[in-house]
């Protein structure tokens, strides 16, 4: 498989494979499609989120992407 294949990770990929993410800000949400719940059960679309979004985990709390800035894409994780 060619390294140009996936370059970046899209909201929609968070949406069918991330069990849970973490903001620049630290805050930590479970994914529920295309919902975000964070510990206290507010509920936020994760488009409105996508943009803050540090790092993605998958159900067995695997990372599976992450960026290193706010500007910076989502970047998969190997």
């Amino acid at each position: 498989m060619g390294k140009t294949k996936n370059k970046h990770f899209a909201y929609y990929d968070i949406a069918s494979q991330a069990d849970n993410v973490k903001t620049f800000e630290g805050k930590r949400y479970d994914v529920h499609g295309i919902w975000a719940v964070d510990r206290y059960g507010t509920t936020k679309k994760l488009a409105s989120i996508y943009y803050r979004i540090r790092t993605v985990k998958n159900d067995r709390f695997k990372t599976i992407a992450k960026r290193k800035n706010p500007k910076s894409e989502l970047i998969p994780v190997r």
